[in-house]
């Protein structure tokens, strides 16, 4: 009788087993029947229920499933492509499963209540598939939960109450979702993480309160929490020593203030990632020290800090980027082991031949937009490692030093905007990994270094340092210099340039027809030279920028570069025949070239007789406005008909259309409502922090011309242009930002292309360069944008160069620029001054403002004449 008994409950439990394996397997074909695509084919196609199975009892032919008794363990289908709407709530009834693993894929669906009946699920891995909506709350009742990674998906909305309950919880990775809630409360249920990871999100809150939970401070080894909108200090005022396992901490681009800790307590941290954020004083000497920490990332850059910076004596630190701060003083004499050093975008001072004292480690310097002054100094051989260079924008003179040409690694040079002259050492060209050249904006002379090709026996250059290996150059850009004389033939052996910018130069001869062997050149500007004869033919069909006007060239234009604008051969070169205009040989090119002659000179006389007549106008409405102020002294009104007679020529005075694109108020609008705009921040100029995808509502970058046609005309009387303008102040939402690059011309105030795209805007004025606009920035200071029309910009370093020098000019009547903007679009073309609210002198005359002194109207005459 045992003996059946026995039997008995051996049959019922393998067919409870059976019963169970044979669930499991239902499952996963049903969770199959979701899948739309299978491009890897590592599962049975179509998830085939016949397939037979193994000895644990899954299906031979089914990749990444493991099982024991027929019961499913792990699924683990990880970067296959599968697509598909993924049924995850047939899956929960796996009893026995421990890992499920989907990521990399591009499965669809949502979290299921049902995932919360997993009591086995150990490894929880949706990363980087296309799930969305909320966390359900029964996710929380995994008790043994130890991994858990959501990131890169669309879920949104609060995180659940209950991780408290998670207490085998050791990774939790949310990144890349649009989670909301305050930070403070979540870290608060935490029980004992090792990695978490909430950056690119929407979390708010501050950190302050996360050494308040020992049992995370104590355990935590990573802590990402960037990309989002948290604010506050970084930590209370005594962390204590607490952290002193996490080795990772990143909370860049948010808004946290205060002073930098100086992270003494931390004594693993590795890398400190707080850059793009609103930290101010100076930056703690415990992060430089050479026994303090065991630091080797640090990155500050984009915030407030000031004062100098004091020696780097770390043996640790391998990553520095102090830029975009208001850091002064001088350069430190050392670096420690530093490889990368970006103190670029700060007030530094002081000569530059200071680096001959850094150590060798050096791999790439930036010090960008300073105020450095001497040279490169030639005792630097130490640089053996050196494959970045760029000191643009600076005050640096003399000569380029030959040592610049002998590093072995060296890959990019950008020394543009400066003041460096004479002329460039031969050995720059023959570098062997050189492939990026900028030094544009200089003063160099003399002849290009290049070795002729028709000749191999040149007696002025020595062509055995040339190598067999034909230069790697791929971007050169020597424009806005004064470099002379023919461009050498050796031009030719530059076979991998992409582009090639000699513009604003004196060049003179014709184009080497080497030129033509460059078949990799995209971007060709020879520009405001002195070139002649004939464009040579055969020059790579790909090309997307060539420009040649301000020259002397002549003969036709190949048919190859007919696809470019007159603009790209015209002015100059008026011996230039291209097809699709008259041939200037003909006889009506010829009338046509005398007719534009004569219509020159009568554009020209008729230029001189308005600018005539304009001062005579003005000194008539001086000397009439004077002589009514006297008159009123008096007491006198007989000349009030006459002076209501004179008051329409000044009302119809526009904005001053100036030929050197000077955007100078001349009168303000009126206060009114009008919409803000904002964008939330994305990834920037980070090399660590995660990228994140930015959902913009709206942005100053939105403004472009086609607006301007909402604007009141300036041709009318002040009172009319108030009127019209309280009708025509537009509330303005696009989904566009500013992506392109952003100078500024001093530190005295710092902001990014970013803060601009979502600065409010209101518009206060237009003219034949383009509109105007009034925009405040995040901190509350108040700018005037000048969005020049389309067109009016074609060069950037031309346009660098002019705006640049008319910043640099100063006078009472005058509001200097502050910087540019040069998208990456053609009508992306920015001038930036700061706001000023003045009234118009138009408005005086009208009889509407207050009475001028007699001082005010000479200074307000002298600056409508200019």
């Amino acid at each position: 009788m045992r003996l059946v008994i026995l039997c008995f409950w051996i049959w019922a439990a393998s067919a409870a087993a059976a019963a169970v394996a044979g669930s499991d397997m239902e499952a996963l074909l049903e969770f199959g029947r979701g899948i739309r695509q299978d491009p890897s084919r590592r599962q049975a196609a179509p998830w085939n229920p016949t397939s037979s199975s193994d000895s644990d009892g899954c299906p031979v032919d089914w990749h990444g499933v493991q099982c024991n008794g027929g019961q499913i363990l792990s699924i683990a289908f990880d970067g296959i492509g599968l697509v598909g709407n993924a049924s995850l709530s047939a899956l929960a009834r796996m009893t026995m499963l421990q890992n499920l693993s989907l990521s990399g894929n591009k499965l669809e669906g949502v979290l299921p209540r049902a995932l919360g009946s997993l009591a086995s699920l150990q490894h929880l891995d949706l990363s980087n598939n296309r799930f969305a909506g909320s966390i359900p709350a029964e996710l929380t009742k995994l008790s043994n939960l130890g991994h858990l990674n959501l990131s890169s998906n669309g879920f949104g909305g609060a995180l659940p109450v209950g991780f408290r309950s998670l207490r085998k919880l050791k990774y939790l990775d949310l990144r890349g979702n649009g989670f909301v809630g305050k930070l403070d409360d979540i870290f608060a249920q935490l029980q004992s993480p090792v990695h978490v990871d909430f950056s690119c999100n929407q979390f708010s809150g501050s950190l302050a309160s996360i050494s308040d939970n020992s049992s995370v401070a104590s355990t935590l080894q990573y802590l990402n929490v960037s990309h989002n909108v948290l604010s506050g200090p970084v930590f209370a005022s005594d962390p204590t020593p607490l952290f002193d396992s996490l080795e990772v901490f990143d909370a860049s681009y948010n808004a946290l203030t205060g002073n930098v800790p100086s992270f003494n307590f931390m004594i693993s941290l590795k890398v400190l990632l707080l850059q793009n954020n609103k930290f101010s004083g100076s930056i703690p000497e415990a992060l430089f020290r050479e026994t303090s920490m065991v630091l080797t990332q640090l990155d500050l850059s984009w915030n407030q800090l000031t004062g100098p910076i004091r020696r780097v004596t770390s043996v640790n630190l391998k990553y520095l980027n102090l830029s975009c701060n208001s850091l002064q003083g001088t350069l430190p004499i050392t670096f420690g082991s530093c490889s990368v050093v970006d103190l670029s975008r700060n007030m530094l001072s002081g000569n530059i031949s200071v680096v001959h004292t850094w150590g060798d480690y050096v791999e790439m310097i930036d010090l960008s937009s300073n105020r450095l002054t001497g040279t490169w100094p030639d005792q630097t051989t130490q640089f053996l490692r050196l494959t970045s260079l760029r000191i643009s924008n600076n005050l640096l003179a003399g000569e380029l030093p030959t040592v610049l040409g002998s590093y072995p690694e060296l890959i990019a040079i950008d020394l543009s905007l400066n003041q460096l002259h004479g002329a460039l050492p031969k050995n720059l060209f023959t570098a062997a990994k050189l492939t990026y050249l900028n030094l544009s904006g200089n003063n160099f002379a003399g002849t290009l270094p290049l070795p002729s090709s028709e000749t191999n026996n040149s007696t002025t250059i020595d062509l055995s340092v040339l190598p067999v290996q034909t230069s790697n150059l791929s971007f050169l850009d020597l424009s806005n210099n004064s470099f002379g004389g023919p461009l050498p033939s050796g031009i030719g052996r530059l076979s991998g340039l992409v582009l090639l910018d000699l513009c604003l130069n004196n060049f003179t001869g014709q184009i080497p027809t080497s030129i033509t062997k460059l078949k990799h050149l995209l971007h060709i500007d020879l520009s405001s030279n002195h070139f002649d004869g004939s464009i040579p033919d055969g020059l790579p069909d790909d090309l997307v920028e060539f420009n040649v006007s301000y020259n002397n060239f002549s003969g036709p234009v190949p048919s190859s570069l007919l696809k470019f604008p007159d603009s790209s051969f015209h002015p100059g070169n008026e011996l230039l025949v291209l097809p699709r205009s008259a041939s200037p040989n003909s006889p009506e090119g010829s009338g046509g070239r005398k007719h534009g002659m004569k219509r020159g000179i009568l554009y020209a006389l008729i230029a001189c007789v308005i600018v005539f007549v304009t001062g005579i106008i003005v000194l008539l409405l001086v000397h009439w406005k004077i002589s009514n102020w006297k008159s009123s002294e008096k007491g006198k009104g007989q000349n009030k008909n006459s002076a209501t007679q004179g008051q329409d020529a000044p009302q119809r005075r526009a904005e001053i259309p100036s030929s050197e694109m000077h955007d100078v108020s001349l009168g303000s609008s009126p206060s009114a409502e009008y919409g803000g705009v904002s964008v939330p921040r994305g990834g920037m100029e980070g090399q660590h922090e995660a990228q994140c995808v930015d959902q913009p509502t709206g942005s100053i970058s939105s403004l472009k011309d086609s607006s301007a046609s909402s604007m009141p005309s300036l041709i009318s009387s002040p009172s009319d242009v108030r009127s019209h303008h309280h009708q025509s102040i537009l509330r303005v939402h696009s989904p566009d930002k500013l992506v392109g690059d952003l100078h500024l011309f001093d530190n005295s105030v710092l902001f990014t292309a970013e803060e601009l795209s979502r600065a409010p805007a209101e518009i206060i004025g237009r003219s034949c360069h383009g509109t105007s606009y009034k925009a405040t920035l995040d901190n509350g200071y108040v700018l005037t944008v000048k969005w020049l029309k389309e067109g009016f910009a074609k060069s950037k370093k031309e346009f660098s160069r002019e705006i640049k020098k008319l910043g640099s000019v100063k006078h009472p009547s005058l509001v200097s620029f502050r910087g540019y903007y040069w998208g990456p679009k053609e009508h992306e073309r920015i001038i930036i001054s700061d706001y000023v609210d003045a009234t118009s002198l138009s408005t005086y005359l009208s009889g509407n403002g207050s009475q001028l002194s007699l001082h005010q109207i000479l200074a307000s005459a002298d600056l409508y004449v200019f």
